[in-house]
């Protein structure tokens, strides 16, 4: 009888230990799931309402990137007595992200080529962004020769001095009308640089490839 009453007291001393530690186990993974809950919650929290912004957090920074667009350059070109036709085309194009040169060929009057100055300097969009500019300099441009390419060149290279942060050059001329929106263009220039990426990264794994079976 006495062997059976110890054995009861161990047994009970063996079940409430048993408990007592898978109680601290269960209160441990809900203070744990709790933290967890909490800190993604305040995250997601953060992250709708700064969805532009990085933000850090202690030791942990987080970091939230809207895909760039692509900038254009455009170089709009015109002959004598074009110049209204220049300022359309401007309107038609004109976006605050993108950069504009507005070129008159050389037997276009001094008087047409300021005339192009002021309007540009008098639109209050393109006063505030700053991002169009008329030659002074004009250049001679005829329909043979190496004038239009020599032009073109020099355009390219105010640009690039001038307005240096710009993806891709679109020359246009007073006849020329946009076809497509500045929209429709970034998105068409976004997705080109998609592609090129990724034919890039098909050529490198082709190379290692090759490299593995050679």
């Amino acid at each position: 009888m006495k062997r059976t009453s110890n054995n009861q007291s161990q047994w009970l001393v063996i079940l409430t230990a048993t408990s007592a530690l898978l109680l601290l186990a269960l209160l441990a993974l809900t203070l744990t799931h709790a933290k967890y809950s909490s800190s993604a919650a305040d995250y997601d929290h953060r992250r709708l309402a700064n969805p532009d912004h990085n933000f850090i957090d202690g030791d942990n920074s987080y970091s939230l990137e809207l895909p760039r667009l692509p900038r254009f350059a455009y170089l709009l070109t015109g002959f004598k007595g074009e110049g209204p036709q220049l300022k359309w085309l401007l309107q038609a194009a004109y976006h605050p992200r993108n950069h504009y040169l507005l070129h008159l060929d050389l037997e276009a009057s001094d008087a047409e080529r300021l005339d192009l100055a002021k309007y540009v300097k008098s639109e209050s969009v393109m006063h505030a962004f700053r991002n169009a500019m008329v030659v002074g300099a004009a250049d001679l441009v005829t329909a043979k020769g190496p004038t239009v390419m020599a032009a073109t060149l020099h355009a390219v290279a105010i640009l690039l001095k001038r307005a240096g942060d710009w993806d891709w050059f679109i020359n246009l001329s007073a006849s020329d009308y946009p076809l497509m929106s500045q929209e429709r263009k970034s998105r068409s220039g976004g997705e080109e640089e998609r592609e090129r990426r990724e034919r890039k990264r098909e050529r490198e794994k082709y190379e290692i490839c090759m490299s593995l079976i050679l």
